[in-house]
């Protein structure tokens, strides 16, 4: 495209859009020269004859929001398509079983899916914590190390009877209230609207004090954060591995006409203690190596705890 070629009206409209709506809603929008990056996002649209041709534009002006979270989801991984339940063949679900040493583990991966879907996951998840815990496991293994993220509401629906019930967390932003996550009889909650749930009233734990340790890596991200951080506040639980990702940050879904979606950073996550992040988590006990390492450290604490 040459420099300052014309738009077309449909791309200029979009990317008007786009960059209204960041302007509207970012965390960081008081810091924002917007004056200037609306013109040097013209300038890099130039000559864009349809609203997908200025994608790569509002991508980069998302990462101009100071933010690292911010992102662009073209039609196909749009929020439109994710509650169609196109993006549900992708989706994992969580496994778990019982080691030899009687410590109960859960390996939780990253979701992202319908709402349909997300009932599943939690479901699985529940299920499993049930099986596990008719064994009457010494303590717990949540593993995060491979949970890149997505929707935190159906992990925290999952793991509700081992984070227990009440307020786990909360996000915190520039210009409103927090808004406060709980998980209750099954459903997850921001506030006092249930944002994922189990298919039944949700699964109570026999021993709900035994020891839980969280495995997590750099690649523990977002959402997978979010978890580690519903943790925090616990009693006798520790985390093993190396800091996350950094992602600690709220992100909102900004439908656009062509069924693409703006995510864009909100605000940051606090823990149910009332420290707020928006970097890294670090572990308590840092263990750089394969999984095995983590897990026999994490294996060693869980056992001495269980005996204190």
């Amino acid at each position: 495209m040459a420099v300052g070629e014309a738009m077309s009206n449909a791309a200029a409209d979009y990317l008007a859009a786009a960059l209204a709506i960041m302007e509207r809603h970012a965390m960081h929008r008081d810091r924002i020269d917007w004056t200037a990056l609306r013109v040097a996002s013209a300038r890099r649209a130039a000559g864009a004859a349809t609203p997908a041709a200025t994608y790569d534009t509002i991508r980069w002006a998302l990462t101009q929001l100071e933010d690292r979270h911010s992102f662009f989801n073209p039609p196909e991984r749009g929020e439109a398509a994710m509650a169609r339940g196109e993006c549900d063949r992708d989706a994992t679900v969580p496994n778990g079983l019982l080691r030899t040493d009687r410590i109960a583990y859960l390996e939780v991966p990253g979701f992202l899916g319908s709402a349909q879907h997300g009932i599943r996951y939690a479901d699985a998840l529940q299920a499993q914590i049930a099986e596990l815990d008719a064994a009457d496991p010494v303590g717990w293994m949540v593993d995060l190390t491979g949970n890149w993220g997505g929707n935190m509401w159906p992990m925290l629906a999952g793991l509700g009877p081992l984070l227990g019930e009440g307020p786990l967390g909360s996000f915190v932003f520039p210009h409103h209230p927090p808004a406060v996550w709980s998980y209750r009889a099954g459903r997850a909650w921001i506030d006092d609207v249930a944002l994922a749930q189990t298919s039944h009233g949700g699964y109570q734990l026999r021993h709900a004090t035994r020891p839980v340790a969280l495995l997590m890596t750099t690649r523990t991200a977002s959402s997978g954060e979010a978890v580690v951080i519903a943790f925090n506040g616990r009693p006798n639980t520790r985390r093993f591995g190396t800091a996350t990702r950094g992602l600690t940050t709220a992100n909102d879904g900004f439908s656009m006409p062509d069924g693409a979606t703006l995510m864009v950073t909100i605000g940051t996550f606090a823990d149910r203690l009332g420290r707020v992040y928006g970097e890294a988590i670090e572990p308590d006990r840092y263990v750089e190596g394969d999984g095995g390492q983590v897990q026999t450290l994490a294996a060693g604490w869980i056992r001495a705890a269980g005996q204190a």
